[in-house]
């Protein structure tokens, strides 16, 4: 196999992009163009093309992550999720023919080396996600575990962790009635007005305690 072409991407010219035998093989930066010696009409063989391609996705992979992460703390689910449609939306551009399974290690390894590094802690999402939540968009605790685990966050640290940071839920859903409703008197027959407060994740029991401090 031939290096038959380094063309300078249009978008980024600090990149280029790579073709073996008049094929498109991957993109890849200047400083791996001089780290492994590559220059048009050089001979390569599948192995050193193999360990171009995978470093470089594992750079490229990373970097993507670090930026993603630099918006805001992820859980591994979220970091997983990102990783995996990056991977798909990016065939064709950052490489092209590589297996499942080469993909797959090279994910995995940008998800070991983040937790390495201590960036991926989902206590500390599940924290600040629910303090967010108290102060922007209050919710019960039952909505509250619901919205963690789809962030995927353990079922068992969802609910200690609502536990120890909500510590009266019935002040929480006095606040979410007052913002909505103001001082409109609740009654029992108010059914509108309890689904709302269901929907919001409190249970009949505290809507119950409201409504008769209330009436």
């Amino acid at each position: 196999m031939r290096v038959t072409q380094l063309s300078s991407q249009k978008k980024n010219p600090s990149r280029v992009n790579l073709y073996i035998d008049n094929e498109f093989f991957c993109g890849l930066s200047l400083d791996a163009v001089a780290k492994f010696g590559i220059y048009q009409g050089k001979e390569i063989e599948e192995k050193e093309l193999e360990k171009i391609l995978v470093s470089e996705l594992k750079n490229r992979f990373l970097q993507r992550a670090m930026s993603y992460i630099s918006r805001g703390i992820k859980t591994e689910f979220q970091m997983r999720r990102y990783l995996k449609t990056l991977s798909i939306k990016k065939k064709g551009s950052w490489f092209e023919n590589i297996r499942d399974d080469q993909l797959q290690e090279i994910l995995d390894e940008v998800m070991n080396k983040l937790k390495e590094y201590d960036y991926l802690d989902d206590e500390e999402f599940a924290s600040q996600f629910i303090s967010s939540r108290i102060k922007n968009k209050p919710r019960g605790k039952r909505v509250l575990v619901s919205e963690l685990i789809s962030n995927g966050v353990n079922k068992d640290l969802a609910e200690r962790k609502v536990d120890e940071l909500v510590e009266d839920e019935y002040d929480v859903l006095r606040r979410v009635y007052e913002k909505k409703y103001k001082e409109e008197r609740f009654t029992i027959r108010d059914n509108k007005k309890i689904d709302f407060l269901k929907r919001k994740g409190f249970d009949w029991d505290l809507i119950k305690r409201l409504i008769e401090d209330e009436s």
